[in-house]
C-alpha cells in the first residue's frame, strides 16, 4: 500500500494495519503512526494529561461504540470546599449514568459521562479516584475510558444506583420499606461521603461506594440490621417476602417503625378542592395544600405564596377539630378520640430536659440553662398514626377511606434568651425551675387564645403556681414566643392502609379491633354515626271488647235498649268476645353524640329519641 514510501505520518483516532490475505494484525486506537523507513513502524501514544502511564492502563473506547441501553441517573453537581475561611465553589457539572454495551462485546457495563463547564476537570479527578481505589468498600472496577468532549468512565458489570431502585418502588409499601432499611444498613457499613454514592451490583447483589448517583431515602429502625445478613434488594421484590422477613427478624420491635413509615407516606388535600372553589392567586394557579399564620390573631396564609386565605377557607379551618377524622366526600366527622391525647411536644433545644406528662394533662420540662435559641414543637402526628391502626375496625371503616383526612397542626415556639450573656454561676444558685405547656383546645377556632398562654414557668413540680413575668425576667429565664402555626389536611392511599392491615395480621393481631392500637399506647377512636335499633315485640293477647262488667252492675241489653234502665236481679253474664292478636313493631332511633361535647338539656336529649309504633 505504501511501497517505498518514506517519512509518512498517519494521524487519526483509529488506524488498521492489514497484512496479506486480509490478516488483521493491529488495531491502533487514538494513536499516531509515523512511518519513517520501509519496514519500520513507530507507534506514539496521544497526549492525554500529565499522567500518561495511568491512562495507558485502560482501553480507549470511542463514543460511537458506546450503546446506551438505559439511563440510571442524571444529577447536577456543584462541589464546594472550605477555603480561606469561607465556602467556595470548586466544580459545576452534570454526571449521567447509563447501562451500556460496547460495540463487539455482549457484556453490560455502567458508563458515567460528564457535561458542563468543569466536565474535563471532574472527569480527570474521578478517573484518578476510581482507577486507584484501594478501599474494601469500593468494588466498582474501571474497565475503559473515553476522552472526548463528553468524557466518560466505563465500569465492569451493571451497577444500579440505590436511588434508581427507590424510584421504581413508588406505589409499593413493603418493597420500598425493605430497600430503605437495606440502604441504612449499607450506609452504616460503607459510610460513603453521600448516600447518593451507593450502588448495587445487579449480578452479585453487592453494594459499593461509587460516583454520584440519585438520592435515596433510608429508614433507621430500632433493630440494627447487619447488611451482610440481609438478602439482596434484588431478591426482595415481593411484599409477602418482605413482611415475612420483618416479622421473623423484628417482630414487636418494629411496630412503631412500620407505623412511622406508613404515616410518612401521606399526601396533602387542598382545602379549595374540598370546597369546590377556585384557588385565588397562588403558585401557578394550583390549589393550596399548606396554611400558616405568624401571629395569634392573624389570618391564615398559604405556606408557599403567602396569599391570604379567602373567607370560605378561613371559616372551614375555624370549624376543624384536631381530635377528629373527616370524610372528604361528605365533609363530616367520621370518628373522634375517645381515649388518650391527640398531640405531643418535641424540643429542639438543650435548654430543657426530662419531658413528663402530668396527671392534670400538663407537659413539664426541667430548665437546665440557656445555650442557644431553639424551638419547641407541638404536633398532632399521633392522631394520624392512631387512625392507621384502627381504620379497619368495622365501626370506623368507610367506603371512601382514601378520601378521609386529618387536620394536622404544628405550633412552633421560639426559646429566646432575655440576657445578653448567660452566666453559668447564676444557674447554680437558681432553684429548680420547670416549664409547663398547657394542653390545647380541641377546636382550631379556640387555638388563638390558647397560644397566647400556652406556656408558663413554675417552681412547683405539679405547676400549682406560676412565676410572674417580672420575676422570670429578673431570673433571666428564657422567653417563649410563638414563631408560627402550620395547618395541613393529611390523607393516605389505599396501599398504605392495606400494608398496615397485613402487618397486624402478621403480628397476630385482629385489625377489626383496637387491640393493636392499645398495645402501642395509641389513643382510641369512637365512631360518629347514627344507629337504628329495631325491636320487634309480640305483646300478650288483649281483648278488643269493652272492659268486663262487674257483678251486679247495670248492663245494657243490646236487643232491648229500653231495658237499660231496668235493674237485673241476676249476676251479670260474661259474654265472650272474639279476641285479636296484635303484633307491634317498634323502631328505636338512637343518636350517638360526641362524648366530648357539653351535656345537652334533658328535653333536648329526649327529643333525639323517637319511638314509632306500627300496628300490623
Amino acid at each position: 500500500m505504501f511501497n517505498n514510501a518514506q517519512n509518512v505520518t498517519i494521524g487519526g483516532n483509529a488506524t488498521n494495519i492489514v497484512h496479506r490475505d486480509q490478516y488483521n494484525g493491529t488495531i491502533i486506537n487514538a494513536q499516531v503512526v509515523h512511518i519513517e523507513n520501509v519496514g519500520r513502524v513507530k507507534v506514539q501514544r496521544g497526549q492525554f494529561c500529565d499522567s500518561d502511564s495511568e491512562y495507558e492502563q485502560y482501553r480507549e473506547i470511542i463514543r460511537g461504540d458506546i450503546h446506551k441501553l438505559e439511563q440510571l441517573s442524571s444529577e447536577d453537581c456543584r462541589d464546594r470546599e472550605w477555603k480561606g475561611g469561607k465556602v467556595v465553589r470548586t466544580y459545576s457539572y452534570r454526571v449521567t449514568a447509563h447501562r451500556v454495551r460496547v460495540f463487539g462485546d455482549d457484556r453490560v457495563f455502567t458508563a458515567f459521562s460528564y457535561h458542563g463547564q468543569d466536565a474535563e476537570k471532574i472527569w480527570k479527578k474521578e478517573f484518578m479516584r476510581w482507577s486507584q481505589a484501594n478501599d474494601s468498600a469500593v468494588t466498582l472496577q474501571l474497565f475503559a475510558i473515553n476522552h472526548s468532549k463528553v468524557p466518560t468512565l466505563l465500569f465492569y458489570d451493571e451497577w444500579l444506583s440505590l436511588g434508581h431502585l427507590h424510584s421504581k418502588m413508588k406505589g409499593t409499601f413493603w418493597e420500598g420499606y425493605y430497600l430503605e432499611v437495606y440502604t441504612d444498613a449499607w450506609q452504616r457499613k460503607i459510610d460513603p461521603d453521600y448516600i447518593e454514592h451507593l450502588w448495587l451490583n445487579s449480578r452479585t447483589g453487592r453494594v459499593s461506594s461509587g460516583p454520584d448517583g440519585s438520592y435515596t431515602d433510608r429508614e433507621h429502625t430500632r433493630v440494627l440490621y447487619n447488611c451482610e445478613d440481609m438478602p439482596s434488594a434484588m431478591e426482595m421484590a415481593d411484599s409477602k417476602t418482605c413482611i415475612r422477613f420483618f416479622s421473623e427478624t423484628g417482630a414487636g420491635n418494629l411496630d412503631l417503625d412500620v407505623l412511622q413509615y406508613a404515616y410518612d407516606r401521606l399526601s396533602l388535600m387542598p382545602i379549595e378542592n374540598l370546597l369546590g372553589i377556585d384557588p385565588l392567586g397562588g403558585h401557578d394557579g394550583r390549589a393550596h395544600s399548606s396554611w400558616r399564620k405568624n401571629t395569634c390573631h392573624g389570618p391564615w396564609r398559604c405556606d408557599l405564596c403567602d396569599g391570604i386565605a379567602c373567607d370560605e377557607v378561613q371559616d372551614f379551618i375555624g370549624k376543624l377539630r384536631f381530635d377528629s377524622i373527616y370524610s372528604g366526600v361528605q365533609l363530616e366527622k367520621v370518628a373522634f378520640l375517645k381515649e388518650g391525647p391527640a398531640h405531643g411536644w418535641e424540643i429542639y433545644s438543650d435548654v430543657l430536659s426530662d419531658r413528663t406528662l402530668t396527671d392534670g394533662g400538663l407537659t413539664r420540662f426541667q430548665y437546665v440553662g440557656f445555650q442557644s435559641a431553639k424551638f419547641i414543637r407541638f404536633y398532632t402526628e399521633v392522631l394520624g398514626k392512631a387512625w392507621l391502626t384502627q381504620v379497619h375496625r368495622p365501626d370506623l371503616s368507610t367506603s371512601d377511606s382514601e378520601t378521609c383526612f386529618i387536620p394536622s397542626l404544628w405550633f412552633y415556639l421560639r426559646v429566646e434568651s432575655q440576657l445578653e450573656q448567660f452566666d453559668v454561676s447564676a444557674l447554680e444558685t437558681l432553684p429548680i425551675v420547670y416549664l409547663f405547656l398547657r394542653p390545647p383546645p380541641p377546636c382550631v377556632a379556640d387555638s388563638d387564645s390558647w397560644m397566647s398562654q400556652a406556656t408558663f414557668w413554675s417552681f412547683d413540680k405539679d405547676g400549682t403556681s406560676e412565676i410572674p413575668e417580672t420575676e422570670c425576667e429578673r431570673l433571666g429565664l428564657p422567653k417563649i414566643a410563638l414563631s408560627f402555626v402550620q395547618l395541613r389536611l393529611e390523607r393516605w392511599p389505599k396501599y398504605v392502609y392495606n400494608a398496615i392491615h397485613a402487618w397486624q395480621v402478621a403480628r397476630g393481631s385482629n385489625p377489626a379491633t383496637a387491640d393493636f392500637a392499645r398495645s402501642l399506647g395509641m389513643p382510641i377512636f369512637e365512631p360518629v354515626t347514627t344507629r337504628f335499633e329495631e325491636i320487634i315485640e309480640q305483646e300478650s293477647l288483649t281483648c278488643s271488647s269493652l272492659p268486663e262488667p262487674e257483678v251486679h252492675s247495670i248492663q245494657r241489653d243490646p236487643d232491648n235498649p229500653s231495658a237499660s234502665s231496668q235493674l237485673s236481679p241476676l249476676p251479670a253474664t260474661r259474654i265472650p268476645r272474639v279476641q285479636t292478636l296484635q303484633k307491634r313493631k317498634r323502631i328505636k332511633v338512637v343518636i350517638i353524640h360526641d362524648t366530648d361535647s357539653e351535656s345537652e338539656p334533658e328535653s333536648a336529649q329526649n327529643s333525639h329519641q323517637l319511638s314509632v309504633l306500627k300496628q300490623k
